[in-house]
């Protein structure tokens, strides 16, 4: 199919060009190239662009592994040192992420019920939110990235809330946007516990 091709294509680049991008970028935008948010966002796009949930969220994975695939093939090709580990980790958080965050963008642009779109727009904030609270606020103490982190994902929730097709069909912005903040206190407590659990593994 088409779009599945497509993913793997978007994968594949976005990988590529986050190992680049990690000695570009200046502060306090640099971990927008080494982080999980920025890395979901390509799975949500794609699953937004699918007509089926089912390709949503196997387009989600290929996004993710295509990632994976292409920041390390760059890495390489750059001179730096491959640990397979890391990629078994990584490849292992795709296979996690990647669908679920390609049915949140096929329930914010597909979903009839308002509240499932929300919730889609809640997924892709609650990770940048929770992302800059936990891994850059807590763990490293980073407070530029951490407050980018967080402004970005509550950006993301208030503008997907607000232009999911469920919200912009009924005419009920502040609603999307409400439900999606709601979600919020499922989303999170979800979104700390796997930034907790994911800061175990590494260290």
């Amino acid at each position: 199919m088409p779009l599945l091709g497509a993913a793997v294509l978007v994968g594949l680049a976005w990988g590529a060009a986050t190992s680049g991008l990690q000695t570009v970028l200046p502060w306090p935008f640099a971990g927008l190239a080494n982080a999980v948010g920025p890395w979901v966002a390509p799975a949500f796009l794609v699953g937004a662009w699918s007509r089926r949930p089912w390709a949503a969220v196997l387009a989600g994975v290929l996004v993710c592994l295509g990632e994976v695939g292409g920041y390390y093939a760059t890495s390489s090709l750059r001179g730096f040192g491959i640990n397979p580990s890391w990629v078994l980790l990584w490849a292992a958080t795709a296979l996690l992420g990647g669908p679920v965050l390609g049915a949140a963008g096929w329930w914010w642009r597909r979903a009839r019920s308002l509240r499932l779109a929300a919730l889609g727009a809640a997924l892709l904030g609650g990770v940048f939110l929770a992302e800059g609270a936990v891994t850059y606020g807590y763990y490293l103490g980073y407070v530029g990235d951490a407050v980018v982190f967080c402004a970005l994902g509550a950006l993301l929730v208030a503008a997907l809330g607000a232009t999911g097709a469920v919200a912009r069909t009924a005419r009920s912005r502040r609603r999307g946007v409400g439900a999606a903040a709601a979600w919020l206190l499922l989303v999170l407590p979800l979104g700390v516990a796997g930034e907790v659990l994911l800061h175990s593994v590494l260290v």
